[in-house]
């Protein structure tokens, strides 16, 4: 199933024993320089990851001068409007200590 989507641990356990695997999942590991096997077992599998797709180069965005709303007369927010950064009060207070 999809990444586990209704998958119930009594069905993972099945397909481990059709594949001859144990059903707990886990297997002996050798050490690769000395042969010797370590004493614990472990899990060995697939691990599903997923890369997003979040570049710096897209995500900068610096301002020194800019648009300001003319209600508030705050920068305007978000880079599609070269807006800038707000400051609430705390943000205020800690510069100022």
């Amino acid at each position: 199933s999809p990444v586990f989507d209704g998958a119930m641990e009594a069905d993972v356990r099945e397909l481990l024993k059709k594949a001859d695997f144990p059903e707990t999942g886990e297997t002996v590991l050798y050490d690769g320089r000395s042969g010797e096997s370590f004493d614990q077992k472990v899990v060995v599998g697939y691990i599903y990851m997923m890369k997003l797709h979040h570049l710096v180069d897209d995500k900068i965005h610096a301002r020194s001068t800019g648009p300001y709303s003319l209600v508030t007369q705050q920068p305007l927010g978000g880079k599609a409007q070269f807006g800038g950064q707000r400051l609430g009060e705390m943000e205020v207070w800690a510069l100022e200590s």
